[in-house]
């Protein structure tokens, strides 16, 4: 067997038989583990830049009060909660019958509120001095049953500071009762205003909710 020598080898490779070396160059892989690096930094900047968006915009819609899902609104059934008397649906005084008692030793205080309360359109009842014959401190006593929430309701606009007393009558009169602190009636201005419905308040949604 003849040993040969390319040219230009100067000695370095031996090549034995008719069988060469291929003579090609050694690829370098720097170029790619650098496109990967860079490809791998854009898609967790990408990510990251994602995620803080999403979390910033969740927290703000949080901070400016935007509704969120409560159990009623999913569909779970609410508990029901003691429902206080509507003014909107509270019966006209033409309509209420008040007793007038006085628990006073003013003679014919219970007379003059009386006339008073009719002139406003109350049905007036029993004039009288308070049978039950209770010290009332306060402006004074109402006294109805439950049919006579609503028609109560009315009569305190009339006088401020009253005390609510419930009893077992089956009707809608209303006893008033006046005390030793009792001074004049309100003003019909002042007890309609009393007696008007609240306005309903107005719901907005922030609009980046």
């Amino acid at each position: 067997m003849s040993m040969l020598t390319p040219r230009g080898m100067r000695g370095q490779y031996k090549i034995t038989g008719k069988i060469y070396p291929r003579m090609t160059r050694r690829r370098r892989k720097w170029p790619v583990v650098v496109a990967c690096l860079v490809a791998l930094t854009v898609l967790s900047t990408g990510a990251f830049a994602v995620y803080h968006f999403t979390k910033d915009d969740s927290s703000s819609n949080a901070a400016a009060g935007c509704p969120s899902k409560s159990p009623s609104a999913s569909g779970a059934p609410a508990t029901p909660a003691a429902q206080p008397v509507s003014l909107a649906n509270l019966p006209a005084p033409s309509a209420i019958t008040v007793n007038v008692y006085n628990a006073t030793q003013r003679p014919g205080l219970a007379k003059g509120v009386a006339d008073e309360l009719k002139k406003r359109g109350f049905v007036i009842g029993k004039v009288t001095n308070d049978p039950l014959k209770q010290q009332i401190t306060g402006p004074g006593q109402l006294r109805a049953g439950v049919p006579g929430k609503g028609p109560s309701t009315v009569v305190a606009a009339h006088l401020a500071g009253t005390q609510a007393v419930e009893d077992a009558r089956t009707d809608g009169s209303v006893d008033l009762v006046l005390g030793e602190g009792f001074q004049t009636l309100a003003t019909p201005e002042a007890a309609a205003a009393a007696l008007a419905p609240p306005p309903a308040p107005a719901a907005s949604t922030p609009a980046h909710c």
